[in-house]
This record gives C-alpha cells, sequence and structure tokens, in this order.
C-alpha cells in the first residue's frame, strides 16, 4: 500500500473504552481502502485494565501508547498529545469505542486526500436516546445561529485534520469539540461528512445543571474567540453602549423629575439607582473594549488571522532560486490535456498484495474535480454527469443528491450520479440526471457498474423510492425495465463549415437559403424569398427564456424558471452558449442554448417566434450553430432528444439526422412499481395541456416555475 499513513488517535479516560473493536475495525476498513494507518491510544488516568489487551494489539498493528501523568486533563490535552506523537500525514480522532460504522472513517480520510483540511462529521439516523438527540441538537442549532457556522453535530467524537491544523489553531480546555469552528474562522478548508451512526456511550436523560451551564460559556467562549478575539471594542463596545442606552434615559428622567419639582426626591427612587449603575457600567465595558483595543494593537505585529496557501513568484531569474524558508515553490507542469492533468493516479498493486475488494460511497464535500477528471475521461461521460449540473440542479430545485463513487483501494472505478426527487406526479424516486436527456452509470467494468446498481437499489430501498431512473444513453451490460418513449439525434462533424449544408437534405437546404440570404422585397401574389437573418453566439438569458417559454406554453406544458437558464450560465461561463436569430429589424426570432464538452456541442434548449415558422428560421439557426462547433474545434453535434414520432423528431429527421434509441432503464425498488407514465403522450394530459396552452404569458411563467420543480 503506498497511501499516506493515517494516524488514528484515541483517548481513554474511562472504563467503557472498547479498543479492540476500535483497532480491528477501523483497522481493517482503511487497510481494504488501501491505506496504511497506525493507531495512537493515549491514557487519561489509571487504565491498567487496557494494558494487556493492548500489548496483544500491539503484536498484530503499528500501535503507540501514550500514558498521561496524573490523569483526568480532559480531552483537548489528552489528544493534542497524541497528535504529538503520531507519525501519520492525516489525523483522525476517534472515541474508544466504534461510534460509527467503521467503513466511514474512511470518508472522513478520502475527504482529507480530496483537499480538506479539517473534516465534522454528522451522524445521521442516531440510534442514542431520543432525549440526548433532542438536546445535541438545540446545542447545534443554538451554536449555528449564533455564529452562522454550517455545522450539525460538533458533538461527534469522529473528526479528521491535517497535522499542520493543530499546529495552527490552538485549542484548550473543554474547546476541542469546536475544532472545526476555530479552523474555518482561521481561513482553513473545512468540510462537514455525513456518516451512519453505530453506539453511543455515556449518560442518556438530562445532565446537571452543571453540565448545561458549561456548555452556555463555551458557546460564549468560542462565539468571541472566532469572531472579537482582534475586534475586542466591538464586543465591549455593544454592550456598553447596550448598557447605556438602557440606564441613561431612566437616571435622566428621574434627575430632571427632581429638578422640575420642587421639594421631590431620589433618595426614595431605585430606578435612578439602576440606571446609573447601567450607565456607569457601560462606560466600563467600553473602557474594557479601548484597553484591550490597545493590547491588540501592540501584539498586532505578532498575530496572523489567516492561513497562507503558496506563495507564486514570477520572472525567469526565480526559477532556480530556492524557495525562502517555510515558502512554498510552485513549478508549472508540463502541458497536458486536461482529462489526464486532473485524473487521479491510479495505485500500483504489487504482486505481494492481494486484490482490494470495490466499495461503493457517496461522493465526498472537495471531490467536485476529481469528479469531473472522471466523467471528462470516460469514453460515456456526457455534459450532464458534470458536477456542475448537479450544483444547479440542487440550487435551484433543491433536490437532494446521493451521487455514488466505486474505488478499488484509492482508484476510482466508477461514478454514479443520483438525484432524490419527490412529485405528486410521479411520487418518490431517484433520478440521474434530474433535467438532463442523459445520465446513468459511468464504469471501468462491468463488476464496478454492477456494485454501483446494486448500491443504488439498496439506498433506493433506505429512501422508500418507487425506482431508480438511469438515463442512459448507451446501452449497458445487464437486463432491466426499458423505457422505449425517446430517441437522440447525434452526428459527426464535417471538417469544413461549407459542408454542412451540403449534408442538409434538400428541402431543409431550401430553408436555410431562404432564410440566410439578403432580404428580398416581396413580390405581389408570391411568397418572400429571402429574409436576411443573421445567427450571432451573443444570445442573452432574457431573451432565450422569453422564446422558450412562450414555446412551452404553446405545447401545453410547463416552463423551467428562468433563475434555472442564469445558473447554468453562471455555472459553466462559456460552455454554455446562446445562439439567437436576428432579423434586419433588430428583432430576435429565434434563440438555442448549447453546451460545450469534450468535442461535443449539445443544442439543448431553444425557442422562437409563433409567426416566424415560414422564414426558414428554424433550420438555419442550426445550420449555423454547425458551421460555428467546426469553426470552434469540435467533432460532433448532439441534436438532443425527443419523443419517438413527434414533431421535434420529424423536424430533426428533415435536418438530416438519424433517430437513435434512447436505453432509459429502470430498477424498480417498491412492491408494484412500474414505469413511470406522466409524458405529453399520455392521453389523459390532453385536457391539461390544452388548458395551459390558453393561460395568460405571465401566469403560466409563475406556475410554471413552481411545477418544473416536480418535473424532473
Amino acid at each position: 500500500m503506498n497511501g499516506p499513513l493515517i494516524s488514528v488517535v484515541v483517548a481513554i479516560s474511562g472504563p467503557e473504552a472498547h479498543p479492540r473493536e476500535v483497532v480491528e475495525g477501523i483497522g481493517t476498513a482503511l487497510q481494504a481502502a488501501g491505506y496504511q494507518c497506525e493507531f495512537v491510544f493515549v491514557l487519561d488516568g489509571p487504565a491498567q485494565r487496557f494494558a494487556g489487551e493492548l500489548r496483544d494489539l500491539a503484536a498484530r498493528w503499528t500501535l503507540r501508547i501514550v500514558q498521561l501523568e496524573g490523569g483526568g486533563l480532559g480531552e483537548s490535552i489528552a489528544l493534542s498529545a497524541g497528535v504529538a506523537k503520531a507519525q501519520g500525514e492525516h489525523i483522525v480522532n476517534v472515541p474508544p469505542y466504534l461510534q460509527l460504522e467503521p467503513d466511514e472513517v474512511v470518508k472522513v480520510v478520502a475527504a482529507l486526500e480530496a483537499g480538506a483540511d479539517c473534516v465534522a462529521t454528522w451522524r445521521r439516523s442516531r440510534i442514542d436516546p431520543w432525549l440526548n438527540q433532542l438536546q445535541s441538537r438545540f446545542f447545534n442549532w443554538l451554536l449555528r445561529w449564533i455564529m452562522n457556522m454550517p455545522f450539525h453535530d460538533l458533538n461527534s467524537g469522529t473528526r479528521g485534520f491535517r497535522r499542520h491544523v493543530l499546529e495552527e489553531v490552538a485549542v484548550y480546555g473543554e474547546l476541542y469539540r469546536f475544532l472545526p469552528v476555530m479552523a474555518q474562522r482561521q481561513g482553513f478548508r473545512v468540510v462537514e461528512v455525513q456518516v451512519r451512526h453505530r453506539e453511543e456511550k455515556g449518560r442518556a436523560g438530562f445532565f446537571g445543571v452543571g453540565v448545561y451551564l458549561r456548555r452556555l460559556l463555551d458557546i460564549l467562549a468560542i462565539t468571541f474567540l472566532t469572531r472579537f478575539t482582534q475586534r475586542p471594542l466591538r464586543f465591549f463596545g455593544y454592550l456598553g453602549f447596550a448598557s447605556m442606552a438602557i440606564g441613561a434615559p431612566v437616571a435622566l428622567w428621574y434627575v430632571y423629575d427632581r429638578l422640575a419639582v420642587p421639594g421631590a426626591s431620589l433618595s426614595d427612587k431605585p430606578g435612578f439607582v439602576i440606571g446609573a449603575i447601567l450607565a456607569a457600567f457601560g462606560v466600563q465595558l467600553i473602557g474594557f473594549g479601548l484597553i484591550g483595543e490597545i493590547i491588540i494593537f501592540t501584539q498586532a505585529p505578532n498575530l496572523r488571522d489567516y492561513k497562507l496557501e503558496a506563495i507564486i513568484e514570477g520572472g525567469a531569474q526565480d526559477a532556480e532560486r530556492p524557495p525562502a524558508h517555510g515558502a512554498t515553490a510552485i513549478v508549472d507542469p508540463p502541458p497536458v490535456s486536461p482529462p489526464e492533468a486532473a485524473a487521479p493516479r491510479p495505485v500500483a498493486v504489487t504482486a505481494a498484495e492481494p486484490e482490494l475488494p470495490l466499495r461503493v460511497r457517496g461522493l465526498l464535500p472537495g471531490e467536485d474535480s476529481r469528479w469531473d477528471a472522471y466523467v471528462s475521461r470516460h469514453a460515456l461521460g456526457t455534459h450532464f454527469h458534470r458536477s456542475g449540473w448537479a450544483r444547479v440542479v440542487g440550487d435551484t430545485f433543491r433536490h437532494q443528491p446521493h451521487h455514488l463513487v466505486v474505488e478499488q483501494g484509492r482508484r476510482w472505478l466508477g461514478v454514479l450520479p443520483l438525484f432524490l426527487t419527490k412529485s405528486p406526479f410521479l411520487g418518490r424516486n431517484l433520478v440521474s440526471v434530474p433535467y438532463a436527456v442523459y445520465g446513468g452509470v459511468l464504469g471501468d467494468s462491468e463488476a464496478a457498474q454492477a456494485a454501483l446498481l446494486a448500491h443504488a437499489a439498496q439506498l433506493g430501498h433506505e429512501l422508500e423510492v418507487g425506482y431508480v431512473e438511469l438515463r442512459h444513453l448507451e446501452l449497458r451490460p445487464g437486463e432491466r425495465p426499458r423505457s422505449p418513449l425517446y430517441v437522440t439525434f447525434r452526428c459527426e462533424l464535417p471538417e469544413d463549415p461549407a459542408e454542412v449544408m451540403l449534408r442538409i437534405p434538400k428541402k431543409a437546404r431550401a430553408e436555410v437559403r431562404c432564410a440566410r440570404e439578403p432580404a428580398a422585397p416581396a413580390i405581389e401574389g408570391k411568397r418572400r424569398q429571402s429574409f436576411g437573418i443573421r445567427v450571432t453566439p451573443d444570445g442573452s438569458v432574457d431573451e432565450l427564456f422569453a422564446l422558450f417559454a412562450q414555446n412551452k406554453r404553446r405545447l401545453g406544458s410547463p416552463a423551467l424558471p428562468r433563475r434555472w437558464f442564469q445558473g447554468l450560465v453562471d455555472e459553466f461561463g462559456k460552455a454554455a452558449v446562446i445562439h439567437r436569430a436576428v432579423e434586419p429589424g433588430g428583432r430576435t426570432l429565434a434563440a438555442v442554448m448549447s453546451f460545450c464538452f469534450k468535442d461535443t456541442v449539445y443544442a439543448y434548449y431553444s425557442g422562437s417566434l409563433d409567426d416566424v415558422h415560414d422564414t426558414g428560421v428554424n433550420n438555419w439557426i442550426y445550420c449555423a450553430i454547425m458551421e460555428w462547433a467546426i469553426e470552434q474545434g469540435y467533432r460532433r453535434f448532439d441534436f438532443g432528444r425527443s419523443r419517438a414520432d413527434s414533431g421535434p423528431a420529424r423536424f430533426k429527421k428533415n435536418m438530416g439526422f438519424e433517430a437513435e434509441p434512447l436505453h432509459y432503464e429502470y430498477l424498480l425498488v417498491a412492491a408494484g412499481a412500474r414505469l413511470p407514465d406522466f409524458h405529453p403522450s399520455n392521453p389523459r394530459l390532453d385536457l391539461p395541456r390544452r388548458i395551459w396552452s390558453n393561460m395568460p404569458m405571465f401566469l403560466a411563467n409563475r406556475l410554471g416555475a413552481r411545477l418544473s420543480r416536480y418535473l424532473p
């Protein structure tokens, strides 16, 4: 195994420890994933009862034992002492019992390898008493509300971090549970990973009053340390001005009453005393803040509230200069193609090592670039498999992603993007991929694909879905129920843009000439023969959405919201191109949004005015997109999905394209589940379609933006 060494640090301070279960469970899981590991046990107090067990484990595992003098020093000191003796590049601290399923620790390590500096865990499907869960959730909610931090389970005893995090983030007392908060505040990259809960030790029910008081004080302390350490005047100033704002008006009111009313006295006015004390206390608090600011000012040269990720120095004269102490030297690698550049290195397996088993897990935070690298180099990877598509789906429609990865050791052998969708029309299902024509499983082998599909079916049972929909473009091995509803249209592009016209059938070619040749005056009694329409790749989201929504209403279908199209443009940048067809007067007649990925241009979303079909603009705009794609160096054109024998399918055939069946496959999970039949071809939807096509445009857009969430 040539992976980084993982140090698992375990602090033992009580009799509830089970070191054998921890070592054998976590050690076996890490080794199966291709990692070397060591265990560092910190004995915080008398632990003679574990001496024999630890010696037995040391004979079979790499193990270190650190005995602290005295005992009862606390988690922060114990784990800091263990980290100091650890040899690993990545550190994982776990409780002295199996709080999580052992395989879940591999997720923490994988997140560190993906680029995270610190990993917090979030125990899902918790099994401890409901009262403990309620208290924990309230504690974490309060912390998120006060500090605006995203963490859901800081009480979890499993954390991962790189060694240098503890070298720069100081923790003491009982603040170790807040290590992710403090690391994020100091500029480190912190992610949260969901893990499966296994067991919980300790007291159940209500704790003593002192425990709750200590937790509130901890929250106060961490809030001050992360928000006001370098701005003490703001903290004390807020409190001081609040105290003065309450106390001064009360005191002044009584003073005014004393001066305005002859014979009045302040000796029997407790409100005056309270107001004066509050005002004076406010002045003192502001004074404390000023003293703190003076201290910070004098110590500012020694303080650093940021983290350096890298230092890049340009200039040829610096090429052979050695890096300064503490700096990072960066050397440009030789140019390679993007897929190979981002691809992970394969894990070398020697003859002496047994072949590692396949393991399926969820995609972890920070692994998006590795995911995209795999999709880019896989022969069946499409634009819709990319992580950017998943981000826009999540941001726009709030569907929950459940992306899967199959790996052998640390080498990826396949991926499967999945989203949990909930719809009153289609039910609760897993879809790969929503709002996309292609998706499904990508695997290096049939075994990898089978492992992903088996895990997807298991996940479907856990999430109680009806089916798992796999929108495969190409046929995959195996027998599964398929839907013959959709076909797609693709072609190889010629090398010369002038050849595009020659490939278009005669009738469609005449339509293209009619649209693009310079406008000619109309002759009475005859159809106008040319319109002078220009096609340019500079369309706007507003133009596209207006035409797209108009077409969808005419067809009786809800339109996607405008923010979806804007999200795609924001996410993919120049890889999302909007072509528009403009008549000589400047009016936009049609628009098409295309996506560029690898060697393919996907013409995806389109729209046109209702009264321009006789101009040939629809034929011309797609011809122009193909010519543009050739000029940009692309070799394939994807005309997209259509229902078999529908109007759009016939239009594409008239443009010279051949229909290819789409292999939409299903894993029927629930008892009695069947293939979905909620689509425009269903006769039961004729009446709703007619109603929708006559709806006012503003109402159709508002309702469509909401309904489209339920039509993935």
